[in-house]
């Protein structure tokens, strides 16, 4: 066929803004580039399904040899729907217009009478997937950019254009629903394994290695592609007999119950869309995709998710505007080698700083090297690193006893133990050695900033930067602006968390800052629950019941009772008896009880395996049995994070509910499915709230009097979040 330029296409007339994809043709080989303009990624709106329909119509008429879809945008594809347009759907007849048309254009797309080839590189999430698998081939690059999934369920939804019907047709039922379930995102290499891929090229390649695909000649599609393993092969055998809903449904329908206690419906909708779909007609599955997918998207749930979605893309948004603002940091220096030094340290190496770990004695600095080892040969496992990684890493990091490696550092994280005079030391150290405009930046959980800051001979050079435990898997980062700080200082900050990968919130200076001053008065309440005759195992099972990652005791094991203690201790010298723990906590420390760390604490732990509660404990309190139901506990003990969060906000410690609701969601594991503290508030009305309160207050004393921020927005009928 002659050679077609671009002028030789008809393209269909723009939407107003332009258009938002490309389509050329070049010896009969048609490219569509998608490149939605003012947009840093693609997504799959309204406004482009409007102007594929006409491609696929001029398509469906032309003489073109085949299709390849590519990506205009350097590190994505399609990263999925556009969740605010999706969000902003009122009525659940609009939904079902919108997906039945987008199964309509998606099976014009797999009906075309020429092979069809989606050339992946970056980013192809969601929706964005959901169109490559309308087409017959895909080829993606393998850059570490390069990701492929279904991340819906994360939203409270199922895949909605296709995805749960075509993605088990291709790789088999076990395989798709681990996809589904999981929300999980596969690297290229992993989605080639699988089947989700044809072929793995070079990013520089892209473009030859789809016309390669091409060159195959007639579509070829397989229930279960041949490069998967026996293995693979005889689970989705077993999906389709009669032992299929023992062997494989009932079993994901365990794993899911077990993982999300069922306030989560998405992931349990999808196993019986999978189920039921692969049993039908695809035409007759989509529709059953559609139906659930619409009552998903206007529950309760899904609209919470969708919340966080959009609040955390606000504060990555602020956070990321005030990184500019920094200076560059190219060397780092993490003074303490215990598990938070070295986790730091492991994560600012991974983000390829060079990093100077510093501890006082060659045993404690061996610890932490072999920590960092031990993580990054996790990412190696995971194969996210190959040995030579791991090594080039490790070559990043540099322990030492002494100081003088301090000279030539940008940044200096302080991880030292939680006392001001070892702080006011290690820092006057520092001072002594590191150029002047050194930041040092104290990973304090509960020492007020500006106290730290008096024994600075610079104090605008001192900023807190309160990471969580565990470094690598805990997203949050709390970063704490005191008086005498400088702009600088602080954006520089923000900038080496946003690229250690952290979500990050800026507060102002307290005790406690913001979240540590919140959630003492949850492990309190918990604490006061156990003490007035609940048993361990109902605390925690009715926090985990209510939603919690963990139940309260459980948490303080693994943070350690001393720490907690300690804690405490400094909360109450600020606060008061409102923060004050119940007095019989003192003899667990007596006891020498440190939690997991040491072996016991609320439970026992043998090689650092939980082995159950540990009933001496009851002694030791001075305990007597009385069954508390667990609504109650859940109540008290959420109610009393609630109010401190009102008194927070009150002293203007932090003020923007995005950052409150983001701050517990991602510090503390606040159930994602109610949205928020302050949004789940909002939901309930405040009158309510103030309501509990009071009754809790009449019946357990004064912790409970509600914040006045609480009583005087009760009072207007005023909403959090408007």
């Amino acid at each position: 066929m002659a050679r077609t330029t671009k002028s030789d296409v008809a393209n269909p007339k723009p939407p107003e803004g332009g258009a938002p994809a490309r389509l050329q043709v070049q010896d009969g080989v048609a490219w569509l580039t998608i490149d939605l303009p003012g947009k840093k990624v693609n997504t799959l709106s309204t406004r482009f399904m409007d102007w594929f329909d006409g491609v696929i119509g001029q398509l469906e008429s032309s003489e073109h040899s085949a299709l390849i879809l590519r990506s205009g945008k350097p590190g994505t594809f399609v990263a999925g729907a556009d969740i605010e347009e999706l969000k902003a759907l009122q009525e659940v007849s609009e939904v079902e217009a919108m997906l039945r048309r987008g199964h309509s254009i998606l099976n014009r797309l797999a009906g075309l009478p020429f092979p069809v080839v989606a050339a992946i590189d970056g980013a192809c999430l969601g929706g964005g997937l959901e169109l490559a698998l309308g087409a017959d081939w895909r080829v993606a690059t393998d850059s570490d950019r390069t990701r492929l999934g279904l991340p819906e369920v994360q939203l409270g939804l199922i895949p909605g254009l296709g995805g749960t019907q075509r993605l088990p047709r291709l790789i088999g039922v076990p395989a798709a629903l681990d996809m589904i379930l999981t929300g999980k995102q596969l690297r290229a290499r992993k989605a080639l394994k699988l089947g989700v891929i044809d072929e793995l090229c070079h990013p520089a390649n892209l473009g030859e290695a789809a016309l390669r695909l091409v060159a195959r000649g007639k579509r070829q599609k397989t229930k279960v592609v041949a490069r998967q393993g026996l293995a693979a092969r005889v689970g989705d055998l077993l999906a389709h007999s009669p032992l299929g809903d023992k062997v494989v449904y009932e079993k994901a329908r365990e794993t899911v119950r077990k993982k999300t206690g069922g306030h989560y419906p998405a992931p349990l909708a999808a196993i019986e869309v999978v189920r039921e779909g692969t049993a039908m007609p695809l035409e007759q599955a989509l529709e059953r995709e559609a139906q659930t997918f619409v009552e998903l998207v206007v529950s309760d749930v899904a609209k919470n998710l969708m919340g966080i979605f959009f609040m955390k893309n606000a504060v990555d948004g602020r956070a990321a505007a005030l990184a500019k603002e920094g200076r560059a940091v190219e060397r780092a220096a993490v003074l303490g080698a215990g598990l938070m030094g070295a986790g730091i340290s492991q994560g600012l190496v991974h983000k390829g700083y060079s990093v100077v770990m510093k501890d006082r004695d060659f045993e404690s600095l061996a610890r932490g090297v072999s920590y960092v080892g031990d993580r990054f040969g996790e990412l190696k496992k995971r194969r996210r690193y190959n040995s030579v990684q791991v090594k080039e890493a490790m070559a990043r990091l540099h322990p030492t006893i002494e100081y003088s490696p301090l000279e030539h550092v940008d940044f200096v994280i302080e991880a030292v133990f939680e006392e001001i005079s070892v702080k006011h030391q290690v820092l006057e150290e520092t001072e002594s050695v590191a150029p002047e405009e050194v930041i040092f930046a104290t990973n304090t959980s509960t020492i007020p900033i500006a106290d730290i800051a008096t024994g600075s001979r610079r104090p605008e050079n001192v900023v807190g930067m309160h990471f969580f435990s565990p470094v690598h898997k805990m997203p949050l980062l709390e970063i704490i602006r005191h008086p005498a700080v400088s702009s600088e200082t602080l954006a520089t900050t923000v900038a080496v968390g946003k690229a250690m990968g952290k979500t990050v919130i800026v507060v102002e200076d307290g005790p406690g800052f913001y979240v540590n001053r919140v959630l003492g008065p949850y492990i309190q309440e918990a604490l006061w629950c156990l003490t007035e005759g609940a048993r361990i195992e109902e605390v925690d099972a009715a926090l985990e019941g209510w939603g919690w990652p963990v139940g309260a005791l459980t948490l303080l094991d693994e943070v350690g009772l001393d720490v907690g203690y300690h804690a405490a201790e400094v909360m109450k010298k600020h606060f008061g008896d409102r923060l004050d723990m119940p007095s019989a906590l003192q003899n667990l420390i007596d006891d020498g009880r440190k939690g997991r760390k040491g072996g016991k604490g609320f439970y026992l732990y043998e090689k650092g395996e939980r082995q159950g509660a540990d009933p001496a404990i009851y002694d030791l309190l001075g305990w007597s049995e009385a069954p508390m139901p667990a609504a109650e506990i859940a109540e008290r003990c959420w109610l009393q994070m609630l109010n401190e969060v009102a008194r927070t906000m009150e002293d203007q410690i932090i003020t923007n509910p995005e950052d409150v609701d983001i701050g517990i969601l991602f510090g503390v594991g606040f159930p994602p499915f109610r949205g928020g503290i302050l949004r789940h508030a909002d939901r309930l009305g405040l009158d309510h709230v103030v309501a509990r309160l009071r009754h809790w207050e009449k019946a357990k004393g004064g912790r409970f009097e509600p914040a006045r921020m609480l009583q005087e927005m009760a009072k207007s009928n005023a909403t959090f979040h408007g």
